[in-house]
């Protein structure tokens, strides 16, 4: 494996790591404040705030090797982004009810 290899398996560990630390605070937060959109907006600003940090390291990293594939891992990141934003956003509506009504149980005092 050459540095290219290794160095693209990273900015795409980095960009699902995103993905998953995005969804965690969500899910965490909005079962202890109730709250769904603010908080679903701050995920979503999560995770484009780490997105944009790979693709700057990225950047940084392919700029001087080759101007194709400093293109085509910006091009990969972008599908990433609007891929793990999608995905965020159908978990985050399809789970809403069961995460408000944890936090409406915590309330009541209720171990269900």
């Amino acid at each position: 494996m050459n540095t290219i290899n290794i160095v693209m398996m990273i900015y795409v560990i980095f960009i699902i790591t995103a993905i998953f630390l995005s969804f965690k605070y969500a899910s965490t937060r909005i079962k202890r404040t109730g709250l769904f959109l603010p908080k679903a907006l701050i995920a979503g600003t999560i995770y484009l705030i780490l997105s944009v940090f790979g693709a700057l390291g990225w950047f940084f990293f392919s700029w001087k090797i080759n101007e194709f594939l400093f293109f085509g891992g910006l091009v990969l990141g972008l599908g990433f982004f609007i891929t793990g934003e999608v995905i965020l956003l159908t978990i985050f509506f399809s789970k809403r009810k069961k995460w408000i009504q944890i936090y409406h149980a915590s309330l009541n005092g209720d171990s269900n």
